[in-house]
């Protein structure tokens, strides 16, 4: 029997994604042996130094080598590498079921949110799944079975667009809730007030996050296309406003253009990597290039 939800995880997307690696920018804390560095030290094959042998040392990490050249016992210290801890946050407000093309921002952002979740497990990390409006509805804590990501598919089909988004209150709540540090990717259209998202994501990194953010629009809300007189309804608050977009159509795409740069801006200065997205550009495109970038950050 499918996972409800398991249409996020196009197998025409995957096959277009071979051996990505999802790295981590910063160190990481994690239970296991994985791909990442970690700030713990521990048995691995990287040395990193030596320090003074100690009362109760594994005798087997003496460096006996240089024992013989200064007739003193040091340890090999090695740097552990850990498995990284990832948690998508997917916004699902009611501004999120917008979108003129095939897919809404919602879904648009579901099958991203899926595609991250298969390639983190895929390499043995932990992925997790946040679903929020006004508040968090759906929490999947980081794992890394094949079967936990059945449980995100699951979550993902089961979402519904909310009410109003409340993207700074829910990010600080969650920056509180999760413990360990690791990965946070952001998928929302970050219709808020500019201020107070870049505090709330600097609070994530206050914690010692690795910060990503996927901002998500529509074609349509970028260029405002229409020509004839049109009746807007505003998504969050339901308000509607009888416009002609071609008086307009200048000014709208400054202002969406300089909502956009602000927090390009805002993400560039505290180095939390941001990435512009229209639901128009191909999934697999968006995810190669953003690995790219990735591992050109981690060298």
């Amino acid at each position: 029997m499918s996972v409800v939800g398991s249409r996020f995880l196009d197998p025409r997307i995957l096959a277009k994604l071979p051996n990505l690696e999802l790295v981590a920018k910063r160190l990481v804390q994690g239970a296991f042996v994985g791909y990442h560095k970690s700030p713990d030290f521990g048995y691995s094959v990287e040395f990193v130094d030596h320090r003074d042998y100690a009362a109760g040392d594994d005798l087997r990490t003496v460096d006996w080598r240089v024992w013989a050249r200064k007739d003193k016992y040091f340890v090999k210290r090695f740097e552990m590498e850990s498995q990284l801890k990832a948690t998508v946050i997917l916004d699902t407000s009611r501004s999120m079921a917008f979108g003129e093309g095939p897919l809404t921002k919602l879904e648009y952002g579901s099958y991203l949110s899926a595609c991250i979740a298969y390639l983190l497990i895929h390499q043995n990390d932990m992925a997790g799944l946040v679903t929020f409006d006004e508040r968090v509805r759906q929490f999947v804590p980081p794992r890394g079975s094949r079967g936990h990501l059945r449980l995100i598919l699951h979550a993902l089909g089961q979402t519904q667009p909310g009410p109003a988004t409340d993207v700074a209150a829910v990010c600080h709540h969650l920056a509180e809730t999760i413990k360990t540090r690791g990965m946070v990717v952001l998928v929302s259209d970050l219709l808020d007030e500019p201020e107070a998202v870049l505090r709330s994501l600097q609070h994530f990194q206050h914690k010692k996050h690795d910060v990503i953010v996927f901002h998500t629009l529509d074609d349509a809300e970028l260029e405002l296309p229409y020509e004839e007189l049109s009746n807007f309804r505003d998504l969050e608050s339901g308000r509607r406003l009888a416009v002609d977009p071609a008086v307009f159509r200048a000014q709208y795409r400054g202002r969406m253009q300089g909502f956009c740069e602000e927090i390009r801006q805002g993400c560039l200065k505290t180095g939390i990597d941001y990435h512009l997205i229209r639901t128009s550009q191909p999934i697999e495109s968006i995810l190669n290039r953003f690995v790219a970038f990735r591992l050109r950050r981690s060298v």
